[in-house]
């Protein structure tokens, strides 16, 4: 039987705000540098300019690599994708058990973003409603091999005959 053994993710405001910090000071130390050169200050020049932001980029980008989702927030509790239930800390969870189930495979630590950077692996989530309760779970992909080996998973799921009545109808 195939199933993913994975982290629940939980976002961390305090650790957001530092991140969007962190960046905006990168950022803002790499236009410092090219306003300097535009304004002819002594000693940037057009060399400094660029082997400076191509460092400092370098840095951010490994810096997101090597902090991983643990710069976003915490892993919490266990999860578990299998063919035929989630497990939460051991307790399990039959899909037939649930409705308006929806399973979002988006992102693992290291795709690129469409514009800058990497994606840190902790934006999947599993969306249901059980015993009149709905519940929101994000979880972690580590890896590009992880991300497809769950895209199959979850295909098979919903393919499954058996739980079309539990997921919820997208458009």
């Amino acid at each position: 039987m195939e199933e993913f053994k994975t982290s629940i993710f939980e976002k961390s405001k305090e650790k957001n705000k530092m991140r969007i910090f962190y960046n905006l000071a990168i950022f803002g130390v790499i236009g410092l540098i090219w306003f300097l050169y535009f304004i002819d200050f002594p000693i940037v020049g057009l060399k400094t300019s660029v082997g400076f932001t191509i460092t400092v980029l370098g840095i951010k980008i490994y810096n997101d690599k090597y902090m991983g989702i643990s710069a976003y927030g915490e892993r919490k509790a266990n999860l578990v994708i299998a063919e035929q239930h989630l497990e939460i800390n051991e307790v399990k969870i039959l899909y037939t058990e649930l409705t308006d189930l929806v399973i979002y495979v988006d992102e693992y630590l290291g795709k690129p973003k469409e514009i800058f950077g990497i994606h840190h692996g902790g934006n999947n989530k599993i969306e249901f409603i059980h015993k009149g309760r709905v519940v929101s779970i994000n979880y972690v992909i580590k890896n590009k091999q992880d991300y497809d080996r769950v895209y199959r998973l979850v295909t098979g799921i919903e393919k499954n005959p058996d739980f079309k009545k539990n997921f919820k109808k997208l458009d």
